[in-house]
């Protein structure tokens, strides 16, 4: 087209500036049906972005000046959002006074201003902080109205941390423009110009989690004139990144301030720094396969509630959905099809998506028990059985649920494989101070009827001796893995291994640790401790979150009994109760086998009870031995923390009624 109008405006001056009338007629058409073109395509890409739904895309853009990362404003844009509440044209009926330290619901005055149950609850009173700081914490009683596009983030961090850094400011912005419900309130006027936020990071070549980082940060929020500036001081990246996670949450959304504005607090202090260094959550995707946007959701929860460690029970003996590339045979025969398999690519990603929320990912494919499908291809392969017992029948003999299977302890081509395997989740997971290598439920009637059947003569009386080599072979296997270099901290589960007398000969005290998942009055944990052994606490009788949905078949155990509600969870808290010396728990780890469900109720089975679990693992609250009753504030927080995880596109059960929740305590 321009060359049209470029040629006839050449034969136009070559005329003397005269055009013929059917050129000139001609010309116009064409430049009008341009325009109309034009009109319909910025239209339609307009009526892309504008959908009825909000969400908040922001863009990975930022320019460095001086040594300083600035993330200018305006920035933001909106898309879709999954959950929009719908406003409603009349205005509200209730409104909430702050009445010693507690909100009561009233009905509003013709000519009263309502004041919010969010605003109410954020000044009057409890923190609403998940999980409780462990420092002192100073909150104003006041707050003011801001827009999103007026944040503003400001941080002298270079080096590793500098992007890291950059994608939690990132997902803070996910967090706060989650809670806008009316796309239209950028209209409106607020109460301040900007909201700047700073950062600083003393240790930022730190970007790797370890069971000695400093994860401390502390909060400064006050008011200048007309801006209000939140400066978050933190040793290492990971402690910036929860000082960013608790801001958030002294940000909220006030539907009554000019027909719905957010808003946040306008001066506070906040000091805060984790009980133990391990706060971890298990997820099983072997007996149920899991998306990765599933277990991003998880992640996303974990970060919410400060919590550090995503155990990954990836494989089991009913599949293994793990491709890993030295021994791809392992999911190419064990998993239940090939769109129910987990890349290598979507591992990196999910790792990443991890250490960006604060979070280090644990691979675990357990040995030598929970080692079945996957593991028959080593005959075709003229490899031997690397498995034995696999899909044996009765099932009841040879293992604790169906299907059945266990590695082959005396078949050397096992060790080999081990460490190719081994190799691989090292480079997977990018984690080398913390490995799980399983080691639970190792049943020894399997391993004595193969050895028979086989006419094989071993020379054991005690088959627990077998099972205690067999550990310490993958060990080295997982040191050669490592390029001969020891793994710090190797997580075994507890299991008959780890009870005396076996457990000193065969573990390691110098760097085995012990994932202790028997009962609270089980001696386990206990009797660990007293030999000098480093634990992981999971107690199944509190932090199994999977157990109280009855029986998954006719035979056998296949419950664990009862339900564990959030104040089992919350009230657990074994160092005091059985008064273990906590200067070897290194943390606690709440587990979810997935035999009872898939990622279709994921979310509802762990949240708000993984969040439960987080608070007493970071600030430890103490508790009343006597009557074990919960505080009034506990019910508020974690109701105020559920609320936030569903805005957050987390799908977390409810905790009581919704009447509950705007009379607070009136229901306890």
């Amino acid at each position: 087209m321009f060359w049209f109008l470029t040629t006839n405006l050449q034969q136009f001056q070559r005329r003397g500036g005269r055009m013929k009338q059917g050129e000139l007629r001609r010309a116009l058409m064409i430049v009008t049906l341009f325009c109309i073109f034009l009109f319909i395509y910025l239209y339609w890409q307009q009526s892309k972005k504008l959908t009825p739904t909000l969400v908040y895309n922001y863009k990975h853009v930022y320019s460095s000046y001086k040594n300083k990362t600035v993330l200018p404003r305006n920035l933001l844009a909106f898309k879709n959002k999954s959950r929009v509440k719908h406003l409603k044209s009349h205005p509200s009926q209730w409104t909430w006074d702050c009445v010693n330290q507690r909100c009561e619901k009233r009905h509003k005055k013709e000519s009263q201003q309502p004041v919010s149950l969010a605003t109410c609850s954020m000044l009057c009173g409890s923190t609403q902080l998940w999980p409780q700081p462990t420092g002192p914490v100073t909150l104003g009683s006041r707050a003011v109205t801001f827009k999103h596009t007026q944040l503003e983030f400001e941080s002298n961090v270079v080096g590793p941390a500098q992007p890291l850094l950059i994608q939690a400011y990132n997902t803070f912005n996910d967090n706060v423009v989650s809670l806008v419900e009316r796309k239209d309130y950028l209209l409106e006027k607020s109460d301040i110009q900007v909201f700047f936020i700073r950062v600083y990071i003393t240790q930022p070549a730190v970007v790797r989690l370890k069971l000695t980082t400093d994860e401390s940060y502390s909060i400064v929020l006050k008011p200048h004139e007309n801006e209000v500036i939140a400066n978050i001081t933190a040793k290492t990246f990971f402690g910036a990144r929860h000082g960013l996670e608790t801001l958030s949450q002294l940000i909220w959304w006030d539907e009554h301030a000019n027909g719905g504005m957010l808003k946040v607090i306008r001066g506070a202090t906040v000091q805060d720094s984790p009980i133990f260094a391990y706060r971890g959550l298990m997820v099983d995707t072997a007996r149920n396969f899991m998306s990765v946007e599933s277990l991003k959701r998880v992640l996303a929860g974990m970060s919410a509630s400060k919590l550090n460690v995503f155990h990954w029970h990836v494989s089991d003996t009913q599949s293994f959905p793990l491709i890993v590339p030295s021994v791809p045979q392992l999911a190419e025969s064990g998993s239940y099809g090939p769109e129910m398999t987990y890349s290598p690519e979507e591992v990196r990603a999910l790792v990443e998506f991890a250490r960006m929320r604060g979070i280090r990912v644990l691979l675990e494919v357990d040995t030598p028990a929970h080692a079945g499908n996957g593991w028959a291809w080593g005959p075709k392969e003229g490899l031997g059985e690397l498995a034995v017992c696999i899909n044996e029948r009765p099932w009841s003999l040879y293992c604790g649920e169906p299907p059945c299977g266990q590695l082959n302890p005396e078949n050397p081509h096992v060790y080999e494989v081990l460490e190719k395997l081994y190799r691989d989740l090292l480079d997977l997971s990018d984690e080398r101070e913390i490995f799980h290598i399983g080691g639970d439920e190792v049943n020894l009637e399997c391993w004595a009827q193969h050895f028979q059947k086989g006419s094989t003569a071993y020379n054991y009386t005690d088959l627990h001796e077998l099972w205690g080599e067999f550990t310490q072979k993958a060990m080295k296997k997982l040191t050669a893995a490592n390029g001969g270099v020891k793994i710090p901290h190797v997580i075994v589960w507890s299991s008959k291994l780890t009870k005396r007398p076996y457990v000193n000969k065969f573990l390691d005290k110098s760097n085995v640790v012990v994932q202790s998942w028997g009962g609270s009055q089980w001696l386990d944990t206990p009797d660990l401790i007293a030999d000098g052994y480093k634990v992981i606490i999971s107690h199944v009788d509190a932090w199994y979150l999977d157990c109280g949905f009855g029986r998954w078949r006719e035979t056998g155990d296949a419950a664990c009994d009862p339900y564990r509600p959030w104040q089992t969870v919350y009230n657990h808290r074994p160092w005091q109760q059985v008064h273990l010396d906590k200067k070897f728990i290194i943390g606690g780890e709440a587990c979810l086998w997935s035999e009872q469900f898939d990622e279709g109720s994921l979310d509802a089975r762990l949240w708000p009870r993984a969040a439960a679990f987080a608070e007493r693992v970071w600030s430890d609250p103490q508790l009343d031995l006597a009557t074990l009753n919960i505080q009034e504030d506990v019910y508020t927080r974690l109701s105020t923390q559920r609320d936030r995880l569903v805005t957050r596109g987390i799908g977390a059960e409810a905790l009581w009624p919704e009447w509950c929740t705007q009379n607070p305590g009136m229901c306890l």
